[in-house]
């Protein structure tokens, strides 16, 4: 098989960065050519390092994030009760694994969406799955879907991202249907798969936004028994990051 035919193949096996690379080495000529263990290594890195950079791609265009934002970026201080110490759990995704939840509060502005974004964009680069939706599109498509039929289809793939973030949670109180919508999206997740959400309001005070006690019970008990709960001090930062 002649070098054209092979890069043929190559490319039809989609192996188009070894395609690449091969064609590269055959135009440099013999003066820098390299042995054949070399070449087939640099072959199979490039092949390697261009599946994860779509694979990061595809992920990020699923999570749909609301901010590309990066943990490099984040802005640790102990004035905006956010320290670097407690960021490296986070980072490891181990959390995901365990299936914790990530509450952050803050007012508008102070940078609680971007937080979780970073997260989020940080789980994508690690190959992890990952669902960004406003709490307040979050509800009203549930309810859209349930009168369509199609409401069991819908929780079934917010239960397959392996992070969910939720932001905006408590802008306004949840009707019955949506505390029951969030319950379950909270039982199909809880120690299976990571939960992120962001809020205006205190943790303390989610509870009064259900109107059924049980149910708030049952939600708070998914929800708040975790280590990770970040209430951000601070003004806005939205000229900086436009997030909120």
């Amino acid at each position: 098989m002649n070098d054209s035919k092979t890069i043929e193949m190559l490319r039809t096996l989609r192996l188009t960065a070894m395609a690449d690379v091969f064609e590269t080495s055959l135009r440099l000529g013999p003066s820098q050519s390299q042995s054949l263990g070399e070449l087939v290594a640099h072959m199979t890195e490039a092949e390697w390092s261009a599946r994860e950079h779509r694979r990061t791609e595809r992920l990020l265009k699923q999570a749909a994030l609301r901010i590309l934002a990066s943990l490099e970026e984040v802005e640790f201080s102990k004035e905006r009760n956010l320290e670097r110490g407690a960021f490296i759990t986070l980072a490891s995704m181990d959390w995901v694994r365990r299936g914790a939840t990530v509450l952050i509060t803050a007012a508008t502005g102070a940078g609680k969406t971007f937080i979780a974004c970073a997260l989020g964009h940080e789980a994508c680069l690690r190959g992890i799955s990952v669902r960004y939706i406003p709490a307040t599109k979050l509800f009203p498509q549930l309810r859209i879907a349930r009168g369509e039929g199609s409401y069991a289809a819908e929780i079934k793939r917010l239960a397959k991202a392996s992070v969910l973030i939720i932001d905006d949670f408590g802008l306004s109180p949840l009707e019955h249907e949506d505390a029951l919508a969030l319950l379950e999206i909270l039982d199909d997740r809880y120690h299976k798969a990571g939960t992120i959400v962001t809020s205006q309001r205190p943790v303390a005070t989610w509870h009064e936004l259900i109107t059924e006690p049980t149910i708030g019970d049952a939600v708070m008990d998914r929800l708040a028994h975790t280590p990770y709960i970040f209430q951000l001090k601070g003004g806005s930062r939205r000229r900086k990051h436009d997030s909120d």
